[in-house]
């Protein structure tokens, strides 16, 4: 019985011992297994080693030298084990999040490269004129400049006038108007230029229902100087 219980010690230790180097110096591709993730693996592995030679060197009759410590391997197993699963986890729930992130980041400029092969203008503008974005398009027909943090600047030397009434308009009055369906208007830029302008706002709503601005779209109808 006790050649069973050595042997058993033996295979034991040998399978620690083995589950230590495969934690050192084994190559991993999972974000999960970072090195302190490795390292108190080992470690946790290595107090098992320590438990296992003591064992064999005990139960073999050869020496009983290490047995005083080895309740305290064992109790710091626990701990060591518990953080590579609570580590684990916390690095499968910040994978998670990059992983969300990147693909949010991979849409948006998707959605951004789309818009911006838009012949005609699109903005985003807030209930008091505030413009938030800017396609290319937009930025081409109305002049308006943005900066490398995506805040829009817009030109103030044009104004929009009713082409059939003849009455001054603004981005903030066309936002607040609710939707708007081909609405004819021209910019007029103090040089005499001006641009006739094809405009329709489609409102968006913000927290609580409330009119959070309009995505407004346009298109040159003619030009002359």
């Amino acid at each position: 019985m006790n050649n069973g219980v050595v042997l058993a010690d033996a295979i034991s230790t040998f399978g620690f011992i083995v589950a230590v180097g495969i934690a050192l110096f084994a190559r991993f591709e999972s974000p999960l297994v970072t090195k302190s993730v490795r390292l108190v693996f080992a470690a946790a592995m290595g107090l098992y080693v320590f438990v296992g030679v003591s064992n064999l060197l005990e139960h073999s009759g050869i020496a009983a030298v290490f047995d005083t410590y080895e309740d305290f391997a064992e109790i710091l197993f626990i701990p060591a084990i518990a953080y590579v699963v609570s580590t684990m986890l916390q690095n499968q729930q910040l994978d998670t999040q990059a992983k969300t992130a990147r693909l949010m980041r991979q849409q948006n400029d998707l959605l951004l490269n789309i818009v911006d092969t838009v012949p005609g203008g699109i903005l985003v503008v807030g209930p008091t004129g505030t413009v938030t974005f800017a396609n290319d398009g937009a930025e081409q027909l109305l002049g308006m400049t943005s900066d490398s943090g995506g805040s829009v600047r817009i030109e103030p030397s044009w104004t929009l006038v009713d082409t059939q009434t003849g009455t001054t308009t603004s981005l903030a009055q066309i936002a607040s108007g609710g939707a708007l369906a081909r609405k004819p208007l021209t910019a007029r830029w103090p040089d005499g230029t001006q641009t006739e302008l094809v405009f329709s706002s489609t409102p968006m709503s913000a927290q609580g229902g409330e009119l959070g601005g309009s995505v407004v779209a346009f298109e040159a109808a003619g030009h002359r100087a």
